[in-house]
């Protein structure tokens, strides 16, 4: 079954099905070390640590070894092994490590490095790399289920609505067009595979607009947060 059925003045007209492209190794390891709304603080160290992890890093293990092993960094008055301290934290999936100023003594910030096609890129003027990126991951084999879906409702307007989260596997081109309010859409065409009519795209960012292709080409709507 698709996800929603569309209806306009109550008569259904179109199938939708609801779609992220979302690298979920990292927003699963951000959801464990970060899921909570408390700070993470170690009442033994004096920092602000500001941590980068690798994707493939183990949350539970990093959370019981990283403390002691940054209170190692910050004992200057005791003759450590930093190699091998060093070492350790790499062992767990540390990438970088720097302590900083902080008015909230012991606490611990830790991000997920991420590829940097993903982080930073030149930005052209235009956003037309849109266009083959969203054709070949649409053409994805993690997307057939939903083109399936949609196909077999039996309606003729079938819409695929993607989300590209903080963590996506978009490159950084094609978030960043969603991600700035004064973004140009596509001048590219959209070739749809199968029967699918519309495809919407927005990041999870507040800001940045809505993008929409269907019949009529590209077209952009303003994010609604409250109704």
């Amino acid at each position: 079954m698709h996800d929603l059925t569309l209806a306009r003045d109550s008569v259904p007209f179109g199938a939708c099905e609801v779609t992220a492209a979302a690298d979920a190794e990292s927003i699963e390891l951000w959801n464990s070390i970060n899921g909570s709304n408390e700070r993470w603080i170690e009442p033994n160290l004096e920092g602000g640590w500001s941590i980068e992890v690798s994707p493939r890093c183990r949350a539970k293990r990093l959370k019981n070894q990283l403390p002691d092993l940054l209170r190692l960094l910050e004992d200057e008055q005791q003759h450590h092994d930093y190699q091998r301290v060093i070492g350790e934290l790499r062992s767990l999936g540390v990438s970088s490590a720097a302590r900083r100023a902080t008015n909230f003594p012991g606490s611990i910030y830790v991000t997920i490095e991420q590829a940097p096609e993903v982080t930073s890129e030149l930005v052209v003027s235009t956003a037309d790399a849109l266009v083959p990126w969203l054709e070949d991951w649409i053409r994805g084999s993690a997307q057939q289920h939903n083109l399936q879906k949609l196909s077999a409702s039996g309606y003729s307007e079938q819409h695929l609505f993607v989300l590209l989260p903080g963590f996506t596997t978009a490159p950084f081109d094609v978030a960043d067009r969603l991600m700035r309010s004064d973004a140009p859409l596509p001048g590219a065409v959209l070739t749809l595979p199968g029967t699918l009519t519309n495809v919407w795209l927005m990041s999870t960012w507040s800001t940045g607009d809505l993008f929409h292709y269907g019949p009529r080409g590209w077209m952009r709507s303003r994010k609604v947060f409250e109704y």
